[in-house]
């Protein structure tokens, strides 16, 4: 735990079911400052997991040789009360993991995400220069993960290694190094496949029993960045905008928009026009300023122009500088015949389109960042969607027949 930079858990995700349910867009976790003598898996830390029968107790470290039993512990320095989580790989622990298992459950694709954390060598063994090292990989999982879950993902940039060696080839701990030797590590995990809602994620670290002695070495101020933009590690950004919709509605036009995350974000400007090159300003909101967590906005314009307009969203940070989102356009004169979507009594994934238009049409189903999730349906001039097959979320619903397109969106449960 560094000074007050770190609260022991931010105030953006809740404890259930054996895992830290991730709402919003970060994570922290400082360990606190209450001694740990005893361990129990997502109790004494919610979410977090050690292999079985290793706890070896809690060491407050000093300069004398601490204790040479291999175990995972937890640990404190010169007894300042500023707890840490870590191992020392030997005999029979001689494979020691531990790590926290996210869920996802912002309503969007996680698509990567930037973990930090402080590294601490706590001890000089007689290693006989064999490197000490701290390896991290990654288990995804539609299923709560256990931490010995096999089929993961090495994650090299975000290892702990070593920073102090002996040359020393024996069986003994040398001194110890209370938290004066350690190491800031930060790397970005872009998924492979984004990790869908209500997915796990189990973030790991593994301490393996390396040939001759082994250090004491720990962990503490991790914080994990979640990316739902689908821009690998976008944390810098002024603002995460996760979607800017424009759909007629009764006699206007309803404009939707949500973030991930704000950063000094002043204010929202909707501009249209019935040239892309040509907008002007029509509505305007008030940003979050700074804020960590998804958030919701929603805006409707009464006066819509007639036929195709474009609408377009400008950020606009403290300091005046800009950022815009893509164009979306509406055409007024299709709205009267528009789509339909009705829900159905008998679940949250079941819905009845309703186009107006005469004959058969083509269903598209589409993701947040415009990936064909389904095969196209052709139906009639009514159609039951079925979505028991993706994942929970918000999907565009795009119908089509000859020259005329509607759509519109859905919130798929289950």
């Amino acid at each position: 735990m560094r000074g007050l930079v770190l609260i022991t858990l931010l105030a953006l995700a809740s404890i259930a079911g054996g895992q830290v349910s991730i709402t919003t867009g970060s994570y922290l976790q400082d360990f606190g400052t209450t001694d740990i003598i005893s361990w129990t898996n997502n109790v004494t830390y919610p979410g977090w997991y050690r292999s079985t029968g290793t706890f070896a107790g809690h060491q407050n470290i000093t300069t004398a040789a601490p204790s040479n039993t291999g175990g995972f512990y937890t640990y404190e320095c010169n007894g300042n009360n500023d707890q840490k989580i870590g191992s020392r790989a030997s005999g029979s622990a001689a494979l020691i993991r531990y790590g926290v298992v996210f869920r996802n459950q912002t309503g969007y694709p996680i698509y990567s995400m930037r973990v930090s954390y402080r590294g601490y060598q706590l001890s000089l063994a007689e290693n006989g220069s064999t490197v000490n090292t701290i390896t991290v990989d990654y288990v995804v999982s539609a299923a709560l993960p256990a931490i010995t879950a096999g089929s993961s993902a090495s994650v090299p940039a975000l290892d702990f290694v070593q920073i102090m060696n002996s040359t020393t080839a024996g069986s003994n701990q040398i001194t110890g190094y209370p938290c004066d030797q350690y190491r800031d590590i930060s790397s970005c995990v872009a998924f492979a496949t984004a990790v869908p809602n209500n997915y796990y994620i189990l973030l790991r670290w593994t301490d393996i029993d390396d040939s001759w002695n082994d250090h004491h070495m720990a962990i503490d101020d991790l914080q994990v960045d979640f990316d739902l933009t689908g821009t690998a590690c976008s944390m810098t950004l002024p603002i995460e905008l996760l979607s800017f919709t424009a759909e007629p509605e009764g006699d206007g036009v309803r404009l939707d928009w949500s973030t991930a995350s704000e950063r000094d974000n002043e204010a929202f400007v909707v501009l249209r026009g019935s040239v892309p090159g040509d907008l002007r300003p029509i509505l305007q909101q008030r940003g979050a300023g700074t804020h960590e967590g998804l958030l919701r906005y929603t805006d409707f314009d009464g006066d819509p122009l007639t036929g195709v307009s474009y609408y377009q969203l400008q950020q606009i940070d403290g300091d005046g500088s800009t950022s815009w989102s893509e164009l979306v356009a509406v055409d007024i004169r299709t709205s009267t015949n528009g789509l339909l979507i009705m829900p159905r009594s008998i679940g949250p994934d079941h819905f009845v389109l309703t186009t107006g238009w005469d004959g058969p049409f083509q269903v598209d189903v589409y993701d947040q960042v415009g990936r064909q999730v389904l095969e196209p349906i052709t139906s009639g001039t009514g159609q039951e969607l079925d979505l028991t097959q993706v994942p929970e979320g918000v999907y565009l619903i795009v119908v089509r027949s000859g020259d005329r397109m509607l759509s519109g969106r859905v919130i798929v449960g289950h």
